[in-house]
């Protein structure tokens, strides 16, 4: 595999003009150390790579590049949207939590959460672009990456009003415990979930349409 050159690039707010260029993604390995992590192109460079400051200290865990200004990188493009962990579950129970809070909370995950080592860092544009949910369903993991952040179409089955949220906990019984305020009572329109208690839905793994938040990118100067 060749080997390039990999600079610190100008730190760039992915909410600026640079959002709208949307690449693929590359597996970026130190060569030194063997670090690797994943990134996103997000525009053109005159060098090899001009990652940002949060990648670049990933991959240099020795402190290596800091001093020389550069890395000597392996690169690898991968697939940018992998596939979801299954297509989704029919009739399943849905209940709900007052404890998520986001709205009230600045969209701050809650410690506790499942999710939030991986995705608590996340910009708020991202953080709150669905309402939130716990998933405990068919296909959930222990491991965080196969789930968190990934998002759902939740329709119930009574009303067929439907919801898309996404995933930031697990929960502990049943298919979902989706945040009362913006996933659980969007879909609710008749009432007969908050009397139960519960609802009856269908779920489905849909595209969160929202490349441009990933943390980790790679910009150009």
């Amino acid at each position: 595999m060749p080997m390039f050159t990999a600079h610190l690039g100008m730190a760039t707010n992915p909410t600026n003009g640079v959002a709208n260029i949307i690449g693929p993604t590359s597996a970026v390995t130190n060569t030194a150390t063997g670090d690797e992590t994943i990134v996103r192109i997000v525009g053109t460079s005159a060098a090899s790579l001009n990652l940002d400051q949060p990648v670049f200290d990933q991959l240099d865990s020795d402190g290596q590049g800091q001093v020389a200004g550069h890395l000597v990188v392996n690169y690898t493009f991968v697939d940018c949207d992998p596939k979801p962990p299954g297509p989704g579950e029919s009739n399943v129970t849905s209940y709900f939590s007052d404890d998520y809070n986001p709205i009230e909370n600045d969209w701050a995950n809650p410690s506790r959460a499942f999710c939030t080592a991986l995705d608590g860092g996340k910009p708020l544009e991202w953080r709150k672009k669905y309402g939130w949910t716990g998933y405990c369903g068919k296909y959930s993991s222990s491991n965080p990456e196969d789930i968190c952040g990934k998002c759902l179409k939740v329709t119930n089955t009574a009303t067929k009003d439907s919801e898309i949220v996404r995933i930031m906990d697990t929960c502990g019984s049943e298919a979902l415990v989706l945040d009362k305020k913006t996933g659980f009572d969007p879909i609710d329109t008749n009432g007969e979930g908050n009397a139960a208690g519960h609802l009856l839905v269908d779920y489905e793994f849909v595209d969160c349409e929202d490349q441009v938040y990933s943390p980790r990118l790679v910009f150009s100067q």
